[in-house]
């Protein structure tokens, strides 16, 4: 599916640069080059507008007036030259323009609009005037008028004489770039579509960039057309008109519609309201041409009612939406989109205020606009670029991760899961090694975890005991900082922490990436992996940022399994380890082939306190007891059974050694006021049937036990 996509984007890049190629080859192979370079030069020689007289006398340039002027109409005459070609022509480029042209008053030809969709305006019409050597030295005189009936408008924006071919090289080399940029726009969009619908994702960024697309294809063909150059070619002069009036409040909305998905807030009023005005200012348009009849030329302010107001509305929408990012702490990831925007909006409004000031009020209009729009698609091609390799760096290490989990899936050991973890980082990350260190709270670090690759020389036994001060408090003020420490060069990093560079050096480490491992918002630990590739330490150090929550919760489930395991095998009260732990060492770890020996201890008259003292007093009595069996054998060999009995397994190469043990343990415990009754069995040379030891040693304290009563009770006996 995968390469699939990929040979799909390829094959329209393919087509996006074969339409380049066509454009650039037409003007290459289809046209005199030099002619065409040469088109811009030559036109001062042909231009026409100049030398014009009224009928009243008053001398002007043709192109500088309009008919409005004159109170809607003029006439103006000049002399044509004494020498002319068969080939000559006068061309000519007009608005909103009818009029007749006569050569020593005959009628030669003449123009007058037809109605369409937007009035009487025809917007830009282009004419060539045939002349020939019969017309040398003659008066050519042009009768113009506007065809608004308010007798605004109507002018002569061009008017050259000369060979057809120079006036279309003047007017191809003049209209290149716009002309250009707008075909591309278009291109851009229609690839933009294809690849969204191809490529259809549940993306809600994929899936509105259909609108970005539509946007871009109709601004294209908003601005080709007002490059004049449609019509020139094809002659659909009536067609521009409507798309020139018609497109800026279709196009828009569909722009507000992809910023409206691509934001974070996701405010659908206003999607309504760009909806509404777009609409409501359009059907007024409509409305207005066909219920009144109005001139849509007349409603200029409609126009761009609605086409500032959708601008601002834009504005207003990324300054909402970059309030909130701040506000939510979050990251908006529309750099480019933001640069983009702006140029957009500060040259669309730079050429709404040229228009409304009249510097440029026919053709060429937009020439701003229409360079702010490039630019725009540009940051926005660069923004996609940059949400598709966020998207799928987001998706590797979605994958990532869930490998992760799988990985770990299959043990329920969680100090399994731990190496497994590690293992898999130092494999899927091609570093040398992944390692865990640990807090032993007393100011020095521990390694406790650590897998290396093949050929690496393992470094945990030699990683104990390292100081906080001086050493590990410099990564963890980093971490506070950062949240993880990048190493890309040890020798510069020498700079940083001469005593962590001499742990780290002797190492063989190059390069490292490490992250904490937090609990309850304290660091407990940290973790991290030697000598990555230099190329992928950025986004391994992203990666050990998600890694951070999840060592921090395997660390803590497999501390609180160690605590649970540590309330199976421990009695809650002396600490010492219970029936069920002196079963598991039976069973796993007694070692019957040496000399052991097994001690089994009562107290005596723990019932007498219970009764005289209380429970608590009781306690204390079994905590003494308990203190003085662990001070003579051993924390890790005392085992409590029931209420008043313990247990004690220990080695010892002989009886007398054995044997004095227990005497100190009688002093001892006598000393603390705590009688307890002994019984003891050695297996010299080691005996398999451990049970037996246990009877024997149990007989024997049972004995004492009696022997101790019997006492008692004699003493009550003779006083």
């Amino acid at each position: 599916m995968k390469t699939s996509r990929l040979k799909l984007i390829n094959v329209f890049l393919i087509l996006y640069f074969a339409a380049l190629a066509v454009f650039v080859g037409h003007i290459v192979f289809f046209t005199d080059l030099q002619g065409f370079f040469n088109a811009e030069k030559d036109a001062e020689k042909r231009d026409f507008s100049t030398d014009w007289t009224l009928d009243s006398g008053e001398g002007l340039d043709l192109d500088a007036v309009f008919a409005g002027n004159f109170g809607g109409e003029y006439s103006a005459s000049k002399k044509l030259p004494d020498k002319m070609l068969e080939t000559d022509s006068v061309y000519l480029s007009t608005s909103n323009l009818r009029f007749k042209v006569y050569v020593d008053d005959s009628l030669i030809y003449s123009y007058d609009t037809q109605e369409n969709f937007t009035g009487l305006g025809d917007g830009v019409s282009y004419h060539m005037i045939g002349l020939g050597t019969k017309d040398e030295g003659a008066t050519m005189r042009i009768k113009a008028e506007t065809v608004f009936t308010d007798g605004h408008g109507g002018r002569i924006n061009l008017i050259q004489y000369g060979p057809e071919e120079l006036f279309r090289y003047y007017m191809t080399r003049s209209n290149l770039v716009p002309e250009g940029l707008s075909i591309l726009m278009v291109i851009f969009g229609l690839i933009v579509i294809a690849l969204c619908l191809a490529l259809f994702r549940k993306s809600s960024i994929m899936r509105s960039l259909w609108a970005l697309g539509l946007s871009a294809v109709l601004l294209g063909l908003w601005s080709l057309s007002d490059t004049g150059m449609p019509q020139l070619l094809t002659g659909t002069v009536y067609a521009c008109r409507e798309v020139i009036y018609g497109i800026p409040h279709l196009a828009v909305f569909p722009m507000i519609y992809f910023v409206y998905y691509i934001t974070k807030t996701r405010r659908k009023i206003y999607l309504y309201l760009s909806f509404i005005i777009s609409v409501a200012c359009f059907g007024w348009l409509l409305f207005s041409r066909y219920y009144f009849g109005a001139d849509i030329h007349t409603m200029t302010a409609t126009v761009y009612f609605s086409y500032i107001s959708e601008l601002l509305m834009m504005v207003v929408i990324l300054l909402d939406n970059e309030v909130y990012c701040r506000k939510k702490k979050m990251s908006s990831n529309m750099k480019y989109f933001y640069i983009g925007a702006a140029i957009f909006v500060v040259t669309s409004f730079t050429d709404i205020i040229r228009y409304i000031i009249g510097k440029k009020v026919s053709i060429g209009r937009g020439s701003w606009f229409r360079l702010g729009l490039v630019i725009f698609f540009v940051m926005m091609a660069l923004q996609i670029y940059s949400w598709w390799v966020s998207e799928k760096t987001s998706l590797e290490r979605d994958r990532f991760i869930n490998r992760l989990l799988q990985c770990v899936t299959d043990t329920e050991d969680f100090e399994s899961k731990l190496d497994k973890v590690l293992e898999y980082l130092c494999t899927e990350l091609n570093a040398d090694r992944a390692y865990i260190f640990e807090d032993n709270h007393d100011g020095t670090f521990d390694n406790t975890y650590e897998y290396c690759a093949a050929g690496v020389e393992p470094e945990i036994d030699n990683l104990k005991g390292l100081p906080y001060n001086g050493v590990i408090d410099v990564w963890y003020d980093e971490y506070k900082k950062g949240g993880h420490v990048l190493i890309y060069d040890m020798e510069k990093y020498r700079e940083v922490s001469e005593k962590m560079y001499n742990i780290l050096k002797p190492q063989g480490i190059r390069t490292l990436v490490t992250g904490p491992i937090m609990l309850e918002g304290e660091y407990i630990g940290f973790f991290g992996v030697d000598n990555p590739p230099p190329e992928m330490m950025k986004e391994i150090s992203e990666i050990m940022k998600l890694l951070m929550f999840f060592m921090s919760s395997m660390i803590s489930q497999r501390d609180g399994h160690r605590r649970l395991v540590d309330y199976s095998y421990h009695d809650a009260l002396t600490g010492v380890g219970n029936r069920r732990a002196m079963r598991k060492f039976e069973m796993e770890e007694l070692d019957t082939s040496r000399s052991y020996g097994f001690v089994m201890c009562d107290i005596n008259g723990l019932k007498a306190v219970n009764d005289t003292g209380g429970h608590a007093a009781g306690d204390e009595l079994i905590k003494t007891a308990a203190t003085c069996l662990t001070d003579i054998f051993g924390h890790e060999n005392v085992y409590r059974l029931g209420g008043d009995e313990f247990a004690v397994y220990t080695y010892y190469d002989s009886i007398q050694e054995f044997e004095s043990r227990i005497e100190e343990l009688r002093s001892m415990a006598g000393e603390k006021g705590v009688y307890v009754a002994i019984g003891y069995s050695y297996a010299e040379g080691g005996d398999p049937d451990y049970n037996a030891r246990r009877a024997e040693a149990d007989d024997r304290m049972y004995e004492e036990k009696r022997r101790f009563y019997r006492d008692e009770h004699d003493r009550r006996r003779r006083q």
